[in-house]
C-alpha cells in the first residue's frame, strides 16, 4: 500500500505510484530489505532471474556488490538509499517480521532529496519506521 501527504503537490515519482506498482527491487530500499533476508542461494537465483539493471548512476550493478550490500543490510536491520531507483528521491527502509522471526515485509518511506536530508532520515524517521513495524508484528 502507499500513501502521500494530502498536501503533496510535488510528485516523488513521475511515473505515479499506484497500489499493485511493481519496482526494481535491486534499486529500492524496501526492495534491498526483501532481499537481505533471503538465504544466499536464494538471492543467487533471484540475481540469475533478474540481471542488475543501471537505473541511475547511482544503481549497484555488480553482483558481487550487490551481495556485500546485501548481508550489511540483513546485519544492519534496515536501508538508506539515495537515488539509486530515481534522481532526486532517497529512502529508507526497515523490515517486518512475522511470527517465526521470518521477514515478510518491509516498510519505507521516500522523499524527494531537496526536502529531507539523509540524517534526518536515519535519526528522526528510522526509529519510527521501526517502532511501527514492531506495532505491526504485534498485530499480525
Amino acid at each position: 500500500a502507499r500513501s502521500a501527504a494530502h498536501q503533496q503537490t510535488d510528485r516523488v515519482n513521475p511515473y505515479g505510484l499506484h497500489l499493485g506498482n511493481r519496482l526494481p527491487a535491486h534499486a529500492t530500499s524496501a526492495g534491498k530489505v526483501l532481499l537481505a533476508h533471503l538465504e544466499h542461494d536464494e538471492q543467487i537465483q533471484w540475481l540469475d532471474k533478474y540481471p542488475l539493471k543501471r537505473l541511475t548512476k547511482y544503481s549497484c550493478t555488480t553482483n558481487v556488490d550487490f551481495l556485500k550490500m546485501l548481508e550489511q543490510i540483513k546485519e544492519q536491520d534496515w536501508r538508506y538509499s539515495s537515488e539509486e531507483h530515481e534522481l532526486g528521491v532517497h529512502a529508507l527502509a526497515v523490515p517486518i517480521y512475522g511470527a517465526n522471526a521470518n521477514v515478510i515485509a518491509a516498510l519505507n518511506i521516500v522523499s524527494p532529496t531537496m526536502r529531507t536530508t539523509k540524517e534526518y532520515l536515519v535519526q528522526q524517521i528510522l526509529p519510527l519506521l521501526q517502532e511501527t513495524a514492531r506495532e505491526i508484528r504485534n498485530v499480525i
